[in-house]
């Protein structure tokens, strides 16, 4: 009760160690006050942690920098959480997953469809095919036409949103490969998931849709690609390529429209700046 969002995040023998007992102890208690186990206990308390008040004073609001300072450190600590937690090989595993996907569905909800369009835009940069839907109806349909060479990705921060639990255990009875993005280890989502990529964010200055668990995820969407593109950096490097040509002749089109003169050519090689970039930070060049 004193420490809600860290209860949250931790297991139930972790939270047996914090409070000096067992972990019978601690799914009995969840029993005796009406849940079905520590599970349940939990969600309802996610639920809960997400309607209080926010940890901001007005008074604070006085200074200069208001929250800002405490903004950017909850932001940057999770971020150094995830990436500790984060296990390489399963990045890989995942990359090599989505790589061999003739298709790939991504669902989510809420602040997580943020990320999960993010994800989808950046496989289709690289050729893989990729699509999400904001309806959950359709999350469902979609789900429900996938086959074993597909892979169905989810993305729910709680790990509880039981709209795209239900589209990833469909994805999942029909043979697609099933990828979960969440914050919470122990979630029902990971139950219906193959793979599991794991962000670690512990602090929340904001309880619901917290800026640092959206940022922790987003930074595994980036790292997503870029090791998608080091698996395969040739068949990577064209459809990356051809990417850039048709947004090139976009932004040329949209600039002579309003009168900015020229933006540079396709011809000029500009579109190789991109994939040539993401090739030196795979070699780890400077």
């Amino acid at each position: 009760m004193q420490q809600p969002v860290e209860a949250l995040g931790s297991s139930v023998q972790e939270i047996a160690a914090r409070c000096g007992t067992s972990t019978s102890t601690i799914v009995r208690l969840a029993k005796d006050i009406g849940f079905e186990g520590l599970k349940e206990m939990k969600l309802a308390l996610a639920q809960e942690v997400g309607s209080l008040m926010t940890r901001i004073e007005a008074k604070d609001l006085d200074y200069p920098n208001g929250h800002a300072r405490d903004l950017l450190e909850n932001t940057v600590h999770g971020l150094e959480e995830t990436a500790a937690g984060l296990d390489q090989e399963v990045v890989n595993q995942a990359a090599k997953v989505l790589s061999g996907a003739n298709r790939v569905d991504v669902y989510a909800a809420g602040s997580s469809f943020l990320v999960a369009s993010d994800l989808v835009e950046k496989l289709k940069r690289i050729g893989i095919y990729a699509s999400t839907y904001a309806n959950d109806y359709l999350q469902a349909i979609s789900s429900a036409g996938l086959a074993p060479s597909d892979a169905a990705f989810a993305v729910s921060y709680s790990g509880e949103t039981r709209s795209v639990v239900e589209s990833l255990a469909i994805a999942r009875e029909h043979g697609a490969t099933t990828l979960a993005l969440t914050n919470f280890p122990d979630s029902t989502i990971v139950e219906v998931a193959d793979i599991v990529l794991p962000t670690s964010v512990s602090r929340h200055l904001v309880p619901d849709g917290s800026l640092g668990g959206r940022i922790a995820q987003l930074w595994v969407v980036d790292l997503l690609f870029i090791e998608l593109f080091a698996s395969d950096p040739e068949r990577f490097r064209a459809a990356y390529r051809k990417y850039n040509e048709i947004l090139l002749r976009k932004i040329s089109k949209n600039r002579d429209r309003l009168g900015l003169g020229e933006a540079g050519s396709v011809e000029s090689g500009a579109d190789d700046a991109a994939p040539n970039d993401i090739a030196r930070l795979v070699k780890g060049e400077e």
